[in-house]
């Protein structure tokens, strides 16, 4: 058949009206199964497909959203972006990516430009988020959902997960296995996760009857680097069992930095993570952590962020997701136990 198939065409072919169609072709009820059916069979067979932008013109939208990313360079950032990636897709809806490399005044700056129609709505990943910046995104009633908030009280819909019990649990994992030195690598300290995390971690040995010792607390960004130079330190000095560190990155970087040390991971030294990134179960050995589910937490928001975008309500503006401890071999009872 020549030319574009039109939806009076199948209608035709199918034996339905147009409006039939399109309802089922939107996924809208009204159909039988058995007519369902006949018109995907044929829509499929004549090759037709849905005028996606005439669509969205109708409905007044541009079929875009927008994400702004801390930076597009962690792997952790990549992967959250990969799940609203599959999840707009089968949405039919297209992705514009930005990052604000921890830059507040670009932060604010792509959101001005992104409300001024250019998209539908935006996702944002551990933005900076200064106060202006939101109260820009309520002014231009721009839909948004916060994936990661650095502070939990922003006033817009925002998903994160479980912190507090995910670290408790993966302390409590080197607590079962013998552990009572144990040393702990704090994030950044302007993130409320940070916080939330050593607390788990606290609670977690003040209920198992063990003192948290200040001198084994290191604070780090949320890199390697970092991770080894602490975790090298803490070592050499204060002499550890075992390391809970805020992020994989870090963790990472404590495993090499025992092995530096002359320690083998886990007979001498072990060692439990947070993010459960790639790499934790690429590296050697492969790295026990908290599992942040990165993936589905980019599908999630972008769930959120669709319904926002039709006019529904969510049913809470904070929704958290749970976290899983995943145990490989970075931990171990420690030595003589």
């Amino acid at each position: 058949m020549a030319g574009r198939v039109t939806i009076a065409q199948v209608a035709e072919e199918a034996g339905v009206s147009a409006m039939t169609v399109s309802n089922v072709m939107n996924g809208k009820p009204g159909a039988s199964e058995e007519t369902r059916r006949r018109v995907l069979e044929v829509a499929g067979r004549l090759g037709y497909r849905p005028n996606i932008s005439a669509r969205n013109l109708k409905a007044g939208r541009s079929g875009l959203v927008g994400l702004i990313a801390l930076d597009l360079t962690s792997q952790y950032g990549l992967e959250i972006l990969r799940g609203v990636a599959d999840e707009l897709a089968s949405a039919e809806q297209e992705l514009l990516v930005n990052a604000s490399y921890h830059d507040a005044a670009r932060e604010k700056d792509r959101i001005e430009f992104l409300g001024r129609g250019l998209v539908d709505g935006v996702l944002m990943i551990a933005p900076v988020l200064e106060d202006e910046t939101a109260e820009l995104l309520r002014r231009q009633k721009l839909p948004c959902v916060i994936i990661d908030p650095r502070r939990l009280d922003v006033p817009l819909p925002r998903l994160s997960v479980d912190n507090y019990h995910g670290m408790r649990q993966g302390t409590q994992h080197l607590i079962d296995l013998g552990h009572s030195r144990i040393a702990y690598l704090r994030g950044e300290e302007d993130l409320e996760s940070t916080s939330i995390r050593f607390q788990g971690f606290e609670d977690a040995m003040r209920l198992a009857g063990l003192k948290v010792d200040e001198q084994l607390v290191a604070s780090c960004d949320f890199s390697y680097a970092s991770g080894f130079r602490a975790a090298s330190q803490l070592i050499t000095e204060q002499r550890p069992t075992a390391i809970v560190a805020g992020a994989d990155l870090m963790a990472l970087g404590a495993i090499d930095a025992a092995r530096s040390c002359g320690l083998t991971v886990p007979t001498d030294f072990s060692v439990v993570g947070f993010d459960d990134l790639p790499q934790a179960a690429q590296s050697f050995p492969g790295l026990t952590t908290v599992r942040q589910p990165l993936h589905d937490m980019g599908q999630k928001a972008a769930r959120a962020l669709l319904s926002l975008i039709e006019g529904q309500h969510l049913l809470m503006d904070h929704m958290e997701v749970a976290t899983q401890l995943v145990v490989r071999n970075s931990t171990a009872p420690p030595a003589g136990n």
